[in-house]
């Protein structure tokens, strides 16, 4: 195989830099981590007197012919370090005749496709056809690393993380700059086995050592996971001044950690832990998503307010972020700010978009609208502002919306509404077994009043009984899924009394359902099977997005992987998105 014309002016660019970085470094060993010394650059003993070992050129020459860049710029790197005299030949790219004897391309081939138990046999083969041929020291040594760095991933996968580590420890080769991804998987395993220490250092030294700028920030973003916000901040100004490479921007990596800060924060504003924020926090956060016009970081701002009864900053939350990318989930948030502030007649128009449309909105329109049976002010008149179950709503607090509906009970009776209502918040709080006996009680008290209501009422009243038996079908439905009863619900799905709308919905949600089940189970056709036919009932959100993602990369569909985690992480970075992206990426240029 030749090069082909267009490959060669790349490769001899790659020839006239490729030394610079690593003449740089210092000779011998570095220690990637205690107890794992590798050599990131190869070389013989420092200060050693002996003349230099031969230099094997049979892997470079592979490359040379094959056209594989990055493998070649890393084996001249490698030669380099052997022999800083040695100069890679002038007729590297020139056609070579064959010479007497066997060609080993074959093999290299089924190496660098990942069929080593192939290429272990057709070398076999190839000895008892060509007695008198010995494969080449090289291709041996290339053979052995490259059985070795597959275990070591297979053992990560399986999170075996001690024989990770006990892999790495026997063979320190297959960690380094030029397989990185093994080295992010040992650097895995001592975060996993509680060796933060251990993490820290090897981190610490790829950042040092490695030139390549992506490859330095994706290391940081791997060790944001194991390492506190101190020992970041230290590697990432390692990586952006240690041993710098001509040609490198390592602009990309001085943002790492403002972006990392601010998922922090994000993460702490929407899930409540570590407490509340700083006045300076949330103004960094304010910032950031307005400039990033950040849809999802604006919703977590909403709700962060809201929960504190700030409902008027939650307010404008919801509706920058309704502006921005519109959604029943931003318009959930702007009924429930506008339930706080009392604003009634401003929540119900927020809802109007969505109204039959979306169950989270009608949920939320409960919080301004008075169920049948729930008195405000005395005789039974108009509520007076928002009541203590509007104000449980809008604020999320569903033990507070039980407490609520119990002592509307006590004073007038549970109605189908409240007991309705009571479903959805023991939905909210994990219990659905309850949740689908309150929605069926909520039926049982509608038929009960329907009897008499009928006769009176005539058609509207028949219109109103068929509707309430739709949101307590759906209601149970919703708890049937909670509940994990996934194959009976689809079952009887065609059978129960719902809206299209919400029919689509749960037909939805069963298939998302469905579909993480095929992950698992490592049904990867099945699983995009699933999320193509729940595609054409609503718009794919992101979580399902990042499925997609693994099951193509699992099919070995690794450039469609990589622009499916590319165009989620674009969208919004986040630790699951750019794991996506890093591993994705490194995987299509990945060595042995």
């Amino acid at each position: 195989m030749t090069l082909t014309r267009t490959l060669l002016p790349v490769l001899a660019l790659v020839l006239a830099s490729a030394g610079g970085a690593v003449a740089q470094q210092p000779a011998g060993g570095r220690a990637l981590a205690p107890g794992v010394t590798v050599d990131v650059n190869p070389a013989p003993g420092s200060g050693s007197a002996t003349a230099p070992a031969k230099i094997d050129e049979t892997a470079l020459r592979h490359y040379a012919r094959i056209g594989d860049v990055e493998r070649l710029e890393a084996e001249i790197a490698r030669l380099r370090a052997l022999d800083p005299t040695w100069e890679p030949p002038k007729d590297l790219f020139t056609p070579q005749a064959q010479t007497p004897g066997v060609d080993e391309s074959p093999f290299w081939k089924l190496m660098a496709e990942g069929q080593m138990a192939q290429a272990r046999a057709a070398i076999a083969e190839q000895r008892r056809q060509t007695p008198a041929w010995q494969p080449s020291a090289k291709l041996l040594q290339e053979l052995d690393l490259a059985e070795d760095a597959a275990r070591l991933r297979q053992a990560s996968d399986a999170r075996l993380w001690q024989e990770v580590t006990d892999i790495a420890k026997a063979r320190p080769e297959v960690v380094s700059c030029a397989r990185l991804d093994n080295a992010w998987r040992l650097a895995e395993a001592y975060g996993e086995l509680k060796q933060a220490d251990r993490a820290f250092a090897l981190y610490r030294t790829l950042v040092t050592d490695c030139p390549k700028a992506a490859e330095r920030r994706d290391t940081l973003y791997k060790a944001s996971r194991y390492l506190t916000p101190e020992q970041l901040r230290d590697l990432t100004a390692l990586a952006t001044t240690a041993n710098p490479a001509a040609g490198e921007d390592y602009s990309v990596v001085s943002r790492v950690q403002g972006e990392l800060e601010t998922g922090r924060l994000l993460e702490r504003a929407g899930t409540g832990k570590g407490g509340a924020l700083s006045p300076e926090d949330i103004a960094r956060l304010e910032s950031t998503v307005r400039g990033r016009q950040d849809a999802d970081g604006a919703m977590t701002l909403g709700w962060y307010f809201q929960q504190r009864k700030q409902y008027r900053q939650a307010q404008e939350w919801f509706a920058q972020a309704n502006q921005w990318s519109p959604s029943d989930r931003a318009a959930e948030g702007l009924i429930l700010a506008h339930a706080g502030l009392g604003e009634r007649d401003k929540a119900l128009e927020a809802a109007k978009p969505w109204r039959g449309r979306s169950a989270r909105v009608d949920k939320a329109v409960l919080a301004v609208e008075r169920p049948a049976g729930r008195g405000g002010g005395a005789g039974g008149g108009p509520p007076q502002g928002p009541s203590p179950l509007d104000r449980a709503l809008a604020k999320r607090d569903y033990s507070a919306c039980l407490t609520a509906i119990q002592a509307m009970a006590a004073k007038g009776g549970m109605t189908a509404a409240l007991s309705q209502q009571r479903g959805w918040c023991l939905i909210e709080l994990g219990r659905p077994s309850e949740a689908e006996a309150a929605f069926a009680d909520a039926e049982r008290l509608r038929g009960a009043g329907a009897k008499g209501g009928t006769a009176a009422g005539g058609g509207r009243a028949a219109e109103a009984a068929g509707k309430n038996a739709e949101e307590a079908a759906y209601g149970q439905a919703v708890a049937r899924l909670a509940a994990g009863d996934t194959a009976a619900l689809a079952r009887d799905l065609p059978n129960l009394p719902l809206s299209p709308a919400h029919r689509a919905e749960i037909r939805a949600s069963l298939l998302a359902t469905e579909a993480n089940r095929a992950l698992e189970d490592r049904r990867y056709y099945d699983t995009l099977r699933l999320l193509d036919a729940r595609r054409e009932i609503e718009p794919e959100p992101r979580n399902l997005g990042i499925l997609r993602g693994w099951a193509l990369y699992n099919l070995h569909r690794i450039p469609e992987a990589y622009e499916q985690f590319k165009s989620i992480d674009d969208r919004l970075s986040t630790p699951e998105s750019r794991e996506g992206v890093t591993i994705a990426r490194k995987t299509m240029y990945r060595d042995w």
